[in-house]
């Protein structure tokens, strides 16, 4: 399978520090992959999604080395505007990202600022809305929104403009429970109906272990552990040394097992741990 992104041994320091917020990290994704990254607060995610459309460090400045490759276009040689032909990114805070008078205005922005004709506009707009959920609302405006329609919304506005590649930073950290599983279960179907390559830091756990195909953990700029969920979640000793909670069932058969229950293999899935758990309860 194509990789869609290469990161070769970044390294990245803000302006003014010498203390660099990314060390020396390599990976590649292929086409397709839904990966999650976790790690503590000030770890380097936010940084590294900034790597991937260019912002670090066109926009923020700094001293960078190594690369960034993604759908074949070099970040480094290629302006933001080449890049957002690419890479979709929706930050953490929604809001922060929407100005329009209204949804569709909101939406038809970045296809106009693309040179998209007016009919493909018009109709990725309508499939846009369609696809998270909010048609209908193309004439209202966003700040009258709820915070998971508002992040719904920004996702919209990413994916009219048909990019290889998703970067969501922390979607849901501000939402209520109900507006954070109707964001995930979009970002879901973004990757398992459309194909996009989807790139999701997130302290979900939970989500992220039924869902992402791959894990990468970052703590202190570098990357510590790249793996399936069942690899990264299996770590307990790691985690904790990173400051992650890992899913709440890994961490329930992390402590059966300390008090001396038969448990080899930890569950990462609810349904994992009921199998488990009925299984020690009739043995």
């Amino acid at each position: 399978m194509q990789n869609i992104i290469e990161v070769a041994n970044i390294t990245y320091a803000y302006p003014r520090t010498d203390i660099p917020a990314l060390n020396n990290i390599s990976f590649s994704v292929p086409q397709g992959q839904f990966v999650a990254i976790i790690g503590p607060t000030g770890a380097g995610k936010s940084t590294l999604c900034y790597c991937f459309n260019g912002a670090v460090p066109r926009l923020f400045g700094g001293e960078m080395s190594g690369s960034v490759v993604v759908a074949g276009k070099d970040t480094y040689e290629n302006e933001i505007p080449v890049m957002a032909q690419h890479v979709g990114l929706v930050v953490q805070n929604a809001r922060n990202q929407l100005f329009n008078v209204n949804v569709q205005c909101e939406i038809a922005f970045g296809c106009e600022n693309l040179g998209f004709p007016r009919q493909k506009i018009i109709q990725n707009l309508h499939d846009a809305l369609t696809f998270v959920g909010l048609q209908g609302y193309e004439n209202r405006q966003p700040t009258a929104l709820s915070g998971g329609q508002q992040q719904r919304v920004a996702i919209a506005c990413v994916l009219a403009m048909e990019p290889d590649v998703l970067v969501l930073d922390e979607p849901t950290s501000e939402l209520d429970p109900i507006g954070s599983e109707q964001v995930m279960e979009t970002i879901t179907r973004l990757n398992r109906s459309l194909g996009k390559t989807v790139i999701l830091v997130s302290h979900d756990t939970e989500f992220i272990a039924q869902f992402a195909d791959r894990v990468l953990v970052i703590n202190d700029g570098s990357l510590v552990l790249d793996g399936s969920p069942r690899e990264v979640f299996s770590k307990a000793d790691l985690l904790s040394s990173c400051r992650i909670r890992p899913p709440q069932v890994c961490q329930l058969s992390y402590e059966l097992r300390k008090k001396g229950f038969p448990i080899t293999d930890i569950p990462i899935t609810i349904d994992e741990a009921v199998t488990l758990y009925e299984g020690l309860q009739h043995g």
